[in-house]
């Protein structure tokens, strides 16, 4: 990851697609260009278009012209690298057939694995697709050299949600001329209403939740935390057999109520991105009663998390970075999806239902944990923000 910097793609002819949601891709690429890099850009909906409107090219026909239209596209121009975020969503599917076809070099970005201050760039996958290492002896014989400083990106959350209203609003607007269904999510002008239920219900909860957020406190060292996601995160249909949230909520519980101790809680923490369009409080009612579990199960959505890991028995994830953090607070970890950082020494390596009973001699190895950290960061972050002018010139494809 970390070699020569964007001169790394002096001469090349990148092409980009999708990228997060902002003007993100198009500094970037004026980075690149200024490296020496020749850059294309391949827009697919309204949102697309208004942060990358300039020396880019437009695609709105239907989903199986695709492949042919990116093949030709990437020979025209004699593609190098395409670079993307999310490898999961559907045109990026179809491009990495087409990488793998021409025998060009794929560069995905997604968010940060060590967060706030990082964002992901690897090559050829990210997540459940990513190419590290994970073999525990490979790490065990990593020489960690120093660190280096780090810039601290701050809060981003307002400037993705001013981003992202922009985003919904111009791929309504211009919808006349795209093809919206391309996107993996719905491009509907009525998206703005989740995101005014989300502020809502924080609110609602920060007031409703206060005895419960109380009583997990008491709760030191007895309860487990079971971490959400999305509940139309790519990852969780592409690394997770279970396919849905829902799914996942409901063998978790199943299982905590078969093998857990009398005297240990479960904990459901809500996905704080989610929280204007689902909401799962009569299904985790409804499963904590059938299950015998009414008063040993809590949700909630806005409770700190490193408190919450540091109070835990252990944590239980999908393949959210959740789990990550957790190893940092020396909290066991229990990945029911396919992530990275699932290695043996640093997850426990054996199933759900007995997760519950050994978490006590499940502890992450915190060494092991300190070299894998320091590898993720030299070899897939950089040092920066998808939302905030901030970017370390450190990545490159090699």
């Amino acid at each position: 990851m970390l070699s020569n910097g964007l001169k790394d793609f002096e001469g090349k002819n990148l092409l980009m697609l999708q990228g997060p949601i902002g003007p993100f891709f198009y500094r970037f690429s004026k980075k690149l260009q200024s490296a020496g890099a020749n850059v294309y850009k391949i827009n697919f909906n309204g949102g697309d278009w208004i942060y990358y409107p300039f020396e880019s090219v437009n695609f709105n026909r239907k989903i199986d012209d695709f492949y042919p239209f990116l093949k030709d596209f990437c020979i025209s121009n004699h593609i190098d690298t395409i670079m993307l975020f999310n490898d999961c969503r559907p045109v990026h599917i179809i491009a990495n057939n087409v990488v793998n076809e021409l025998n060009i070099k794929l560069g995905v970005f997604e968010e940060g694995y060590v967060r706030p201050d990082f964002i992901t760039f690897e090559n050829n996958g990210v997540n459940g697709y990513s190419h590290m290492p994970k073999a525990r002896n490979f790490y065990d014989e990593l020489v960690i050299t120093n660190e280096s400083i780090v810039i601290k990106v701050g809060n981003t959350f307002l400037a993705m949600s001013f981003y992202a209203f922009w985003y919904w609003f111009f791929a309504f607007l211009v919808s006349f001329y795209f093809n919206n269904s391309l996107h993996h999510r719905s491009l509907s002008i009525f998206e703005s209403y989740p995101w005014l239920i989300s502020f809502w219900r924080k609110f609602k909860y920060k007031r409703t939740e206060k005895k419960t957020k109380d009583l997990i406190k008491s709760l030191s060292k007895k309860y487990f935390l079971v971490a959400l996601q999305v509940h139309n995160d790519t990852q969780i249909s592409s690394h997770y057999d279970g396919v849905k949230v829902e799914a996942f909520i409901e063998n978790t519980i199943l299982s905590f109520a078969k093998y857990s101790e009398s005297g240990q809680y479960l904990v459901i923490k809500h996905h704080p991105m989610d929280r204007g369009y689902r909401e799962y409080c009569d299904l985790i009612s409804d499963l904590a009663i059938r299950y015998g579990l009414h008063d040993r199960v809590f949700y909630i959505h806005d409770e700190h998390l490193p408190t919450l890991l540091e109070n835990a028995l252990g944590c239980v994830v999908i393949n959210s970075t959740v789990g990550f953090s957790a190893l940092h607070h020396k909290c066991p970890v229990k990945v029911c999806g396919n992530a990275f950082y699932d290695i043996d020494g640093l997850t426990f390596q054996e199933s759900l239902n007995e997760f519950w009973k050994c978490s006590y001699n499940a502890q992450p190895d915190y060494n092991l944990y300190v070299k894998i950290r320091h590898y993720v960061i030299e070899k897939t972050q950089i040092n920066g923000s998808f939302y905030k002018d901030i970017f370390k010139e450190n990545c490159s494809m090699n």
